[in-house]
């Protein structure tokens, strides 16, 4: 019985080093500070300021949520190339502002 649980254990590490692996990029990437939103008094900007990319996601998923509350069609996908740099697409800045309007944050 013994050397099953141990050939169990040994089969396992590498499933839950992997999921250590894929989990730390993401934890990581949230702590780190602001690349775009780092300047101005926008609610983006200022949650920048206040907590990096973490707190600046939180508040950019509040405002996208009020603004499909009231009628607008907003996602991440719409203004940022991928969720990983935040890269901004050419229509960002101009969709900003529409998201501002329509979610009422400012």
């Amino acid at each position: 019985m013994k050397r099953f649980v141990a050939k169990l254990a040994l089969l396992s590490l590498p499933l839950i080093a992997g999921a250590a692996y894929v989990a730390r990029p993401t934890d990581a990437i949230a702590g780190e500070k602001c690349q775009i939103a780092v300047k101005g008094s926008s609610p983006t900007a200022r949650a920048c300021a206040k907590g990096g990319r973490d707190e600046a996601r939180k508040v950019m998923k509040d405002m996208v949520t009020a603004a499909k509350t009231n009628g607008g069609k907003f996602s991440c996908d719409g203004c940022h190339q991928d969720v990983v740099s935040y890269e901004l697409k050419p229509n960002a800045v101009e969709d900003y502002k529409k998201l501002q309007a329509a979610s009422g944050m400012k």
